[in-house]
Order: structure tokens, then C-alpha cells, then sequence
């Protein structure tokens, strides 16, 4: 603003002189002064509404620092250069309501795509809301611009980062029987509500698992494959207080529990994420991971800063009564990794990274 009031100011000057002493020079200069502005705003004008604009939120941090990065794309199919786009850019957290400010600014080469990004850092994990409070466009003077408008709000989940790990599932635990509401598309089992597929009889076969009302109607013996159930037979308890640990143990805990869960989904192995809320008091929360989607719900659900300890295999056992499972994982506040009561790891703030590459174990 003080720039154009100086150019104004500055104008106004020269013609005060021009008249002052009836110089024509001066009055060409003021001449141009006036004329050359109007003719950049027509001419960005035209760019303007040539423009094409994105939103861009990123759910995944920069490797080696961290942050996250928003800001917009810029599509200049004309053959006009723009000295500078500038955008301010909100983002949101739709838990907390907690937002967060960046501006980003530019030159936008002609017909070319151009990204304005910049960096939040350390921002809450879950469900963001980016949009644009304004996106101003700049004549060539670097004096006037023009507002361009960004109606597009984009909802994006933030993750923590995600590190390779060594954590190999075995068959013992991939076989493990337990209860669950899905069945294996491949393997037989022995829930008799569940038929896999049917088949002629083969020598050993039991004779409690014939289909003798599709044999009666087929010359040859039917035998139903029963279904085997898909539990999850991993479960994961998240014991811990968030909000009594440095935000530096906090990120750190959740890349642990993100990279883990991450390669459980990568080998198809379903598990259950059992954590504490205290809005809840005693109860405990479990939500079953089976897929990508159920853990983009895990982060929808859980409110980080209300979690508390107390999650063991007592309270599990009190609050699921008969529910079996072959191996368990917590990760507690001091972020000790311990796989069935054997400690695994011992976590060092800021080193998750470090940790889980070199950490090799078979559940």
C-alpha cells in the first residue's frame, strides 16, 4: 500500500512541477506515469483470467526437515511473464479449530506451471482444511495488482513420516485362529457359517462337510469347504500420555506407530490399535485395521492429546472377554517398543528413523 501512495504521491509531484514551469518534458513523464499503469492493468487484466490456480497441501513431511508444505500451483498458458503472485493461505485443523498462516509469492514465467510453496511446521497430525484467504496478482510496475479468486477449500490427512522397518510376520501368526467378521478368500477353516467354496469329494475328506442336498441332485458326492475366519491377530496398544511428553517424543511416537502399521497393511495383516481416551474414563478404544481406509478412520477418531495410560493385556482381556490374539506390540511413553512382554527397542526422541531401520524383528 505505502508503495502505491508514493507513486501517487510521486505523480503528483511531477505534474505540480510540470505546471509549475510549464515544461513539457515534465509533462510527457507525468503523462506516462499516468497512462502506463492503466495500460499494465488492461494487459493484466487478460492474463488474470487466463490463470489457472490449484490448492496444495501436502500429507507427507520433508525427509530432512520435517515441515510440511502448502501453497497453490499457477497455470500461465499466455504469453505474458508476471512479475509476482502473492497468496495468503490458511490451514486448518478440523478437530482443534487450531489454524495456522503462510504466505507464498512468485514470478510466474509465461506459458508454464508454476509452484508458490511454502513450509508449516510441526503441525498436529490429522484432518487439515487449506484454503485461500486472497491470491493477488502484480502489474509490472510491482505497484498495483490485481485480486484472483480462489474458491477451492481442500481437505487433506496429515500424516506423520514413514520409515522402513524390519518387522517380518510370521506363520504362526498369520495362522493363528481367531474371531473375526471376515473370512480368507483362499484358505479353508472350520466356521461352519461360512461356506469358501464347493467341490467334488476327494479321498479323506470328512463326511460331516458333504453337501448331501447337491449331491443328491448330482451324481457325485459335493463337499463344502468351510470358511476361515480373519481376525486380528496382531494388537497394538498405544500406552501412553502425550500430553506429558516434549512435542520432539510425540512426533517421534507417532512415526513409530505410523511405520509399523504401515508395513502390517503392506504384508496383509490385519490388527487392532487399542489405545485410552479420557473422555471415556476406564473404557478402552480398539479400532481394527484391515485396510488403508480404516486407518485413514483410526486418525479421524483419536484425539492424541486425550489418550492416557493404562492400556495392558488385563484391561484388554476385562474389556474383550475371550478374545485371543498371538502377538502383541506396545509402545509406551518412555517409547519402549515390547513385543510380548520382551522389550524390542528403546526409541530415542528424534532418532525414529534411526531405530526403526536397524530394528529387525518377527512377530
Amino acid at each position: 500500500m505505502w508503495k502505491m501512495i508514493l507513486y501517487v504521491l510521486g505523480t503528483a509531484g511531477i505534474f505540480y512541477l510540470a505546471v509549475l514551469y510549464r515544461s513539457k518534458g515534465l509533462f510527457v513523464v507525468c503523462g506516462a506515469a499516468v497512462l502506463l499503469p492503466l495500460l499494465f492493468l488492461c494487459l493484466l487484466l487478460y492474463v488474470k483470467r487466463k490463470l489457472k490456480t490449484e490448492l496444495i497441501f501436502l500429507s507427507y513431511p520433508i525427509e530432512h526437515t520435517g515441515d510440511y508444505q502448502a501453497g497453490i500451483r499457477v497455470e500461465n498458458p499466455t504469453g505474458f511473464w508476471l512479475p509476482r503472485v502473492q497468496a495468503k493461505i490458511e490451514v486448518k485443523n478440523t478437530a482443534t479449530g487450531k489454524s495456522k498462516w503462510l504466505k507464498v509469492s512468485g514470478r510466474i514465467p509465461s506459458e508454464d506451471v508454476t509452484e508458490l510453496i511454502g513450509t508449516i511446521r510441526e503441525p498436529e497430525f490429522g484432518m487439515w482444511q487449506a484454503k485461500c484467504k486472497y491470491i493477488r496478482c502484480f502489474e509490472w510496475t510491482n505497484f498495483w495488482f490485481l485480486p484472483l479468486r480462489e474458491k477451492e477449500q481442500k481437505q487433506v490427512m496429515v500424516f506423520p513420516a514413514v520409515y522402513e522397518t524390519n518387522i517380518k510376520v510370521g506363520i504362526r501368526t498369520r495362522m493363528f485362529l481367531s474371531d473375526g467378521e471376515q473370512y480368507h478368500p483362499q484358505l479353508s477353516g472350520d466356521d461352519p457359517s461360512e461356506t469358501l467354496k464347493l467341490r467334488e469329494y476327494q479321498k479323506g475328506d470328512r463326511m460331516n462337510r458333504i453337501h448331501w442336498k447337491l449331491s443328491a441332485k448330482n451324481d457325485n458326492l459335493i463337499v463344502a469347504e468351510l470358511g476361515m475366519p480373519m481376525g486380528c491377530n496382531i494388537v497394538i496398544f498405544l500406552d501412553a500420555q502425550l500430553s506429558a511428553m516434549k512435542k520432539e517424543g510425540q512426533r517421534t511416537y507417532w512415526e513409530v506407530i505410523h511405520s509399523i502399521t504401515q508395513e502390517l497393511l503392506e504384508q496383509e495383516c490385519a490388527f487392532y490399535l487399542v489405545w485410552k481416551d479420557r473422555k471415556y474414563g476406564d473404557m478402552l478404544c480398539r479400532k481394527a485395521i484391515r485396510k488403508v481406509e480404516d486407518l485413514l478412520d483410526f486418525w479421524c477418531e483419536i484425539s492424541p492429546l486425550n489418550m492416557v495410560k493404562g492400556v495392558d493385556s488385563r484391561a484388554y482381556a476385562e474389556a474383550f472377554l475371550g478374545e485371543m490374539y498371538a502377538t502383541r506390540l506396545v509402545l509406551n511413553q518412555e517409547l519402549e517398543l515390547i513385543c510380548n512382554d520382551k522389550l524390542a527397542d528403546k526409541i530415542i526422541p528424534g532418532q525414529a528413523k534411526k531405530h526403526l531401520t536397524e530394528l529387525e524383528l518377527s512377530l
